[in-house]
C-alpha cells in the first residue's frame, strides 16, 4: 500500500494534482500538460507506485471545506483510494506559536507511526498544502523518519478547474499553470528515529469515527520528546564535527558534517577504484556538481567537435584547383585507409602559414565527416588503447594538439561553435563553474585579440555554468607575444564592466625554464593589480622550478606540481599559503607516466602524488587540462584519479577534491559562497 500524507489548506485541488502525478495511468490529470511524457518518465524511472491511501491533516476549517470535495472527486473520477482525515478540533487556523506546536506534534506523530510499521519505502509526503509552517513540518518529518519521496507542486497564479471534470477536458492553459516536482527521494530515517526506541513515546490520542481522527488534547509530549532528543543529538553532532574537523588534513563541504555519523562513515568506506562497478561509479561522478579550473580552449575538442569546427569554417573555403586537388588526395587516402599518407598530408598542411593552415586543416577534417573512427586512428594510432597512451612526453602530446587550437580557431564561427561544445560538455558533467584558458593573440588571423575575448564572452555569458577566462602567456614563445598577452590582460581588466569580470586570471604556460626573475619583471604589472596568477610548474622538470614559481612569481595556483613531494618544506609552505595544485590525471599519465592500478603494464611506473598531497592537507584540485587530446572529460578525470591511486579514492575524498576546486577558484568570496551553497544542495540529494 502506497500512502500519501498531505496537510490541507482551503483548496482540495492539491490532492488531485499530486495523485494525477503519481497515479497517471488511472488518473492522467496532466494529459494536456506540455511535459506530460517527461512527468510519466520521471515516475517510471524512479519506480514510484500509485497512491492507494491518502492521509489528510487538517484544521477544523480546512476539514469542513475539503472532506466532501475530495470524496466527490474520488467518486467522479472512479478512483479506489482510501481516505483518512486527521483534524485538530477547535483549531480553525494556525494563528499562534501554540497552534503551530500542536500541528507539528500531530504531523510528526503521524509520520512516525508509518515509520514504526516499516512502510516508509512506500510513503509520499506533499510539501505544498496548508500554512507554510505545516509544509515545513512535513519536510522535517521526512528527514526525521524517512519516506520514499517528497512531492512539491509549483503553481503560476490561481488554478481553477472543476475537480469532477475528466482530465482530457481540462483546458491546456489551466493545467499548464501547475507542475509537479519530485523534490527528493529515497530519504532514510535519521538517527533520531532510532533514539526514539529507547524512550517512552506518548502519541496523541484520537477519537475515531469512520475515517475521521479527531484530536482534542493539547498535549504536545511527542514533540517535546523529539525536541529533547534533537538537542542531545545536536550536541553529539557538534562534538563529532569538531573532532572530525580537526583530525582531517583537508576540509570537506560543511553540510556533509551534518549527516549522521553512520552516513559519514559510509562515504569514507565506499571506495571508487575504476575496476569494480566502474560504470555505476562514473554515473555518480557525472551527477556530482563540479568545477574545472584548468582547461585549455585549444585542447578541448574531440574528433566530432573538430569536424563541427571545420564545418563552421567551411564558408571560407573556395573552389580553387589547389583545394580540389587537396580534397582528391585526402579522399583517395581515406578510401585506401592509408594512415601514413594521411599523416604526411596533415604534416604538410601544418607547416603552412596560419591562414592557409586554418583553411586547409578545415578541408582536411571535413573529408572525415563520415569516417570519424579513421580520423581517430590518424591522430592517435595505437594510443587509442589506454595502456599505450603513456609517458609519451610533452612534445609528442602537443603534436596531437596540432589538429586543433590556433590551427582551427581563427574565425568567429569556429569560436562560437567550440563555445557551444563547451556548454554541452558543462551540462553533461554538471559543471557549475569553469575556468577556460587560452592565448587570444594566437587566434588573430581574421580577428583582433579583444574581439576573440568578446566572442567567447558573448557566447558563454548566458550559460547555466559560470564561465571565466584565464589569459595564457607562453614562456617559450617570443618575448613580444608574451608581452602582448600581458598587455591584453591588463587592458581588459582595466575596463569596467562584464568583460573585466569575465577575465579572472593569468597563466604562464609552456616548457619550464629555470630563469624566473626576468619573468617576474614582465608580469609585475599584473601582480601590482592583484590579478590572480596560475603557473604551469613541476609538470616535466624538478621541484626547483616549483620553488621559483612560488617565491619569485607569487603563484596563487600551480598547474600540475608533480614534483612537490620532493621538497617537504615547500609542501608545508604551500599548505600554509593555501596554494592550490591543479592535477590533471590523464595528461599527467600520458605525458610523464604513472602507475594505473587498472593497467597491469604500469606496475613499475612512479606512484601518482595525489594521495600524498591529500594526506598532507594540500589544496589539490582535479582538472581536465586538454580533454580533447587526452580523450577525457572532467568526470572521467575523477575516475582516472581513483585508478591512479592505490586502493582507489573514497567518496569522501572525492567530495573533498571537489570542494577544493570550488574554494580555489578565482572568484571573489561572495561568488564562491554562492557556488558552494548551490553545490551543497545538489550533493545532499546524491549522498
Amino acid at each position: 500500500m502506497s500512502q500519501l500524507i498531505v496537510s490541507m489548506g482551503k483548496t482540495s485541488h492539491l490532492i488531485a494534482e499530486v495523485v494525477g502525478f503519481l497515479n497517471y495511468q488511472q488518473y492522467p490529470l496532466y494529459c494536456n500538460h506540455k511535459n506530460f511524457e517527461a512527468l510519466q518518465a520521471e515516475i517510471d524511472e524512479n519506480q514510484l507506485k500509485p497512491v492507494t491511501s491518502i492521509t489528510m491533516i487538517c484544521t477544523e476549517d480546512s476539514f469542513t471545506t475539503s472532506k466532501q470535495e475530495v470524496e466527490n472527486w474520488l467518486t467522479a473520477q472512479n478512483l479506489n483510494i482510501e481516505l483518512q482525515f486527521h483534524k485538530l478540533n477547535q483549531l480553525t487556523d494556525i494563528l499562534s506559536q501554540n497552534d503551530a506546536r500542536m500541528m507539528r506534534n500531530l504531523i510528526y506523530s503521524i509520520v512516525y507511526k508509518v515509520y514504526k510499521t516499516g512502510n516508509t519505502q512506500d510513503l509520499y509526503l506533499c510539501l505544498s498544502g496548508g500554512r507554510k509552517t505545516m509544509s515545513s513540518d512535513i519536510q522535517q518529518a521526512a528527514y526525521l523518519f524517512g519516506c520514499k519521496a517528497m512531492i512539491h507542486i509549483l503553481a503560476e497564479g490561481m488554478v481553477n478547474f472543476d475537480l469532477e471534470t475528466t482530465p482530457e477536458n481540462i483546458a491546456y492553459q489551466e493545467i499548464n499553470k501547475i507542475t509537479p516536482v519530485l523534490y527528493n527521494k529515497d530519504i532514510p530515517a535519521g538517527k533520531l528515529a532510532e533514539l526514539m526506541e529507547d524512550n517512552e513515546v506518548k502519541l496523541p490520542k484520537a477519537e475515531i469515527t469512520d475515517n475521521i481522527y479527531s484530536y482534542n488534547d493539547e498535549d504536545t509530549s511527542f514533540l517535546d520528546l523529539v525536541e529533547k532528543l534533537q538537542a542531545q543529538q545536536d550536541n553529539l553532532t557538534i562534538n563529532y564535527y569538531n573532532k572530525l574537523r580537526y583530525s582531517e588534513p583537508a576540509s570537506n563541504f560543511q553540510i556533509l558534517h551534518l549527516l549522521n555519523p553512520d552516513k559519514i562513515n559510509e562515504l569514507k568506506k565506499k571506495y571508487i577504484n575504476g575496476i569494480d562497478n566502474s560504470k555505476q561509479d562514473l554515473r555518480w561522478l557525472y551527477n556530482l556538481p563540479k568545477t574545472d579550473l584548468h582547461c585549455h580552449l585549444g585542447g578541448f575538442a574531440d574528433t566530432k567537435g573538430l569536424i563541427k569546427i571545420a564545418t563552421a569554417n567551411a564558408k571560407y573555403l573556395g573552389n580553387s584547383l589547389k583545394e580540389k586537388e587537396l580534397e582528391r588526395e585526402i579522399t583517395a587516402s581515406i578510401q585506401k585507409k592509408n594512415l601514413n599518407e594521411l599523416r604526411a598530408t596533415w604534416k604538410a598542411i601544418n607547416m603552412q602559414e596560419n591562414n592557409l593552415r586554418c583553411l586547409d586543416s578545415s578541408l582536411y577534417l571535413l573529408c572525415f565527416e563520415n569516417n570519424e573512427n579513421l580520423l581517430e586512428q590518424v591522430i592517435w594510432g595505437d594510443m587509442l588503447q589506454e595502456e599505450n597512451f603513456i609517458a609519451i612526453g610533452l612534445n609528442r602530446y602537443e603534436e596531437i594538439g596540432d589538429f586543433q587550437g590556433s590551427t582551427l580557431l581563427q574565425t568567429e564561427e569556429a569560436l562560437r561553435e567550440i563555445c557551444k561544445q563547451l556548454k554541452d560538455d558543462a551540462k553533461k558533467n554538471n559543471l557549475l563553474y569553469k575556468e577556460l584558458r587560452c592565448s587570444p593573440c594566437n587566434y588573430t588571423n581574421n580577428l583582433k585579440a579583444t574581439e576573440v575575448v568578446e566572442i567567447l564572452y558573448d557566447e558563454l555569458k548566458d550559460a547555466e555554468c559560470v564561465f571565466r577566462l584565464i589569459i595564457i602567456g607562453s614562456r617559450h614563445k617570443s618575448p613580444k607575444i608574451l608581452n602582448e598577452h600581458i598587455n591584453l590582460c591588463k587592458e581588459l581588466k582595466g575596463q569596467n564592466g562584464k568583460i573585466s569580470d569575465f577575465i579572472c586570471g593569468f597563466d604562464l604556460a609552456g616548457p619550464e625554464m629555470g630563469e624566473t626573475i626576468s619573468l617576474r619583471e614582465k608580469i609585475l604589472p599584473l601582480l601590482e593589480d592583484c590579478l590572480r596568477i596560475t603557473i604551469h610548474s613541476g609538470e616535466t622538470t624538478s621541484v626547483k622550478n616549483m620553488w621559483n614559481t612560488v617565491y619569485n612569481l607569487n603563484a596563487d595556483r600551480i598547474g600540475h606540481g608533480l614534483y612537490l613531494q620532493d621538497d617537504e618544506n615547500l609542501m608545508e609552505k604551500l599548505k600554509d599559503k593555501r596554494t592550490a595544485i591543479e592535477l590533471c590525471p590523464s595528461s599527467n599519465f600520458q605525458i610523464k607516466g604513472y602507475r594505473d592500478y587498472s593497467i597491469n603494464s604500469t606496475s613499475k611506473m612512479c606512484i601518482y602524488p595525489l594521495k600524498q598531497y591529500l594526506q598532507k592537507g594540500i589544496k589539490v584540485c582535479i582538472c581536465s587540462d586538454d580533454p580533447g587530446i587526452s580523450r577525457t572529460d572532467i568526470s572521467k578525470e575523477y575516475l582516472k584519479a581513483a585508478k591512479m591511486t592505490e586502493g582507489g579514492l573514497s567518496k569522501w575524498e572525492i567530495l573533498t577534491l571537489i570542494r577544493n576546486s570550488f574554494v580555489s577558484s578565482f572568484q571573489n568570496k561572495e561568488q564562491k559562497q554562492e557556488l558552494i551553497k548551490k553545490a551543497e544542495q545538489k550533493i545532499m540529494q546524491l549522498v
